[in-house]
């Protein structure tokens, strides 16, 4: 698998129209969950879980506003991380027992402003052309129009005439799956991830690495095929093979590798002398030190492997733990390193020989956890760019002097 860096990743999105016709007058309706413990792992959606440090939900967010679609709505069984407030979204958390009726309800108040409404069930990653399966499904003049990956896979994603209420209802109530209800069918060229177990997040991410989606890491390339998110700290005795991404506000520690399309979200922490070798490493997870962690997915205490194709919790939070998400308690940690570090600080000062102003502020900054020149180029760690395949990459082991 040929890997490289994407030069188009940073242009901004467009507005989409297809013969000139605009999607402002089209409604979207996206729906997280619904599918009882299928597409989950640990309590959440895996629409919800950040790839390369976005959501699937807010990556498909993206490409509906960039299709021109003049009003999103979103609705989850789950509850939705934090996410910007914009106009033409609105966010909602329904019980898993009524999702599907809330789902009418907002289908019938988005139908009576639009001429059709895209109802999309998260579910799989599709980079469907919304602009192209609208004006198929126009001048089709069907009630309903599915689309399907061009491998045959049937999407839950439906463009819903607004004029035929009934159809709707059958369909949302039937929860997208009742094969009585006749549609057409729109055929997609784009990429299709069908996110239908946590392994699938590791397709997803290398295949975003080769380029071969349109999804693209939310970072800095500090180097060839190395992405780092804003202030994240690596020690520079860590270790980062490309492709890698580092995501905001996380933590390497020294002797640590990350290494073979591995992705370590947001507010996370390797500790020393652990190795991620093609793995997920999920938001504010902590992975213990002198660990290998490979071909996994990380996260709220457990691990997925894919080669056993199943899912451990772990008790101990020295393996696997969680990052506190809170502001106040991250504060409230800082201070207690500040303090317990000050009565040491004070009696190097008195008895020491060789202590110098310099000498106080790296130790105080070491404590409150911030890095003195956090980010900047001598501060990563080196980084070995490899464009080759993933079988070709080697990495540095932790043990004897292998």
């Amino acid at each position: 698998m040929g890997l490289g860096v994407h030069k188009g990743a940073n242009q901004s999105a467009h507005v989409v129209t297809l013969s000139g016709y605009s999607l402002r007058g089209i409604r979207a309706l996206v729906l997280v969950g619904g599918r009882d413990r299928a597409e989950r792992f640990g309590e959440s959606p895996l629409a919800l879980l950040d790839v390369l440090g976005r959501s699937v939900l807010m990556r498909t967010l993206d490409r509906l506003r960039a299709a021109g679609i003049g009003e999103i709505a979103v609705l989850s069984d789950t509850g939705l991380p934090p996410h910007p407030a914009t106009v033409s979204c609105k966010f909602d958390v329904a019980s898993p027992e009524s999702l599907w009726e809330e789902a009418l309800h907002r289908f019938r108040r988005l139908a009576r402003r639009s001429e059709s409404v895209l109802v999309i069930r998260l579910g799989a990653w599709a980079e469907v052309d919304y602009a192209a399966m609208v004006d198929e499904h126009r001048q089709s003049g069907a009630a309903v129009m599915r689309a399907c990956s061009r491998w045959g896979e049937a999407l839950d994603i439906f463009a819903v005439s607004s004029i035929n209420q009934s159809e709707a209802a059958a369909l949302l109530r039937g929860e997208l799956r009742d094969n009585r209800l006749r549609s057409a069918v729109h055929i997609t060229n784009g990429y299709v991830n069908m996110l239908t177990e946590p392994a699938c997040l590791r397709s997803l991410t290398l295949d975003a690495f080769a380029c071969e989606s349109e999804i693209r890491p939310c970072g800095r390339e500090l180097r060839p095929g190395v992405w780092v998110g804003k202030s994240a700290r690596i020690h520079r005795r860590a270790r980062i093979v490309a492709p890698a991404f580092i995501g905001n506000y996380c933590n390497v520690h020294s002797a640590a590798v990350i290494t073979r399309g591995s992705s370590i979200e947001h507010h996370s922490v390797v500790d020393c002398a652990t190795m991620v070798d093609n793995s997920n490493v999920m938001p504010h997870t902590r992975v213990g030190a002198g660990l290998d962690v490979e071909y996994s997915v990380v996260g709220f205490k457990q691990v997925y492997s894919m080669q056993r194709n199943v899912t451990v919790e772990i008790s101990d939070p020295r393996l696997v733990g969680t990052v506190g998400s809170h502001l106040s308690a991250r504060v409230h940690a800082a201070g207690s390193l500040l303090f317990n570090q000050l009565p040491s600080a004070l009696l190097q000062w008195i008895f020491a020989d060789d202590f110098t102003p310099e000498t106080t502020q790296t130790e105080t900054l070491k404590a409150v956890g911030v890095s003195k020149n956090a980010l900047s180029e001598s501060s990563i760690a080196p980084i070995d760019s490899q464009t080759k395949s993933y079988t070709e990459m080697a990495a540095t082991r932790r043990y004897g002097n292998e």
